[in-house]
């Protein structure tokens, strides 16, 4: 059984909303609209209503991909018009597979992070230019998280016509909880006080809420939108 809270909110600098997120068992994602691009909410909200027609289904990770791949298609034809040239999201969040695992997927900088058995680390791959350069050993850990050109985006829905998918296998057990969030989030919140909300929260929902409410306390700089996923004993 999966307990589920989502929130977002509009942060205390941005006039509007680009990100967009979807719970709806068994697919959970999370989109975010290209900051200083056309049409950003356009983006997220067409990569999220394409996922949204896997809601209902039993999956196995070939759908999901496809789907993300169709995201593609249709954000890149959405860049073609005029009004909403250049346009792009992120995207990223998890799947429940028909075999009983879990598909984690990403293309961009937002993330899916996982709290396990008292551990917390990500799942996901940023990919930005400050990411490639930390893959190389050109760069540190915690000098990509505060380096200047951390938000420059090296894959996004809509850039190309293609679109690789990054995904991998997750399987979870009672007690874990995942998170799927925004750079919004992470650039305001440090990952210890991260792990310390989204483990201590009385639920999922408490979770997502405080999450949000941590980003407007670290300055609310971005669109911050969160999903975090408990799993739970079917007895619970």
């Amino acid at each position: 059984m999966i307990e589920v809270g989502q929130a977002t909110h509009v942060g205390l600098v941005r006039a509007q909303n680009e990100d967009a997120s979807l719970a709806a068992y068994p697919i959970f994602a999370v989109a975010d609209g290209m900051g200083g691009h056309a049409a950003g909410e356009v983006a997220s909200a067409l990569a999220i209503d394409t996922l949204r027609e896997l809601a209902g289904r039993e999956l196995e990770a070939g759908d999901v991909v496809a789907s993300i791949e169709e995201a593609n298609r249709r954000v890149w034809d959405g860049g073609l018009l005029p009004g909403q040239r250049g346009m792009g999201t992120t995207l990223t969040g998890v799947a429940a597979l028909a075999d009983g695992s879990w598909v984690a997927f990403n293309v961009g900088d937002s993330r899916v992070l996982l709290a396990h058995d008292g551990e917390f680390r990500q799942v996901t791959i940023d990919h930005t230019e400050v990411q490639d350069m930390v893959t190389l050993g050109m760069l540190a850990p915690d000098e990509a998280a505060v380096h200047p050109m951390r938000h420059i985006v090296t894959r996004s829905l809509g850039a190309r016509p293609g679109v690789d998918v990054d995904h991998e296998r997750l399987d979870l057990t009672s007690g874990d909880r995942l998170l799927l969030c925004s750079d919004g989030l992470t650039d305001d919140v440090a990952p210890d006080d991260l792990f310390w909300i989204l483990h201590t929260a009385a639920n999922a929902q408490d979770a997502a809420d405080a999450l949000v409410q941590a980003a407007l306390a670290g300055g609310g700089h971005d669109n911050v939108s969160v999903i975090v996923l408990e799993v739970q004993d079917s007895g619970a």
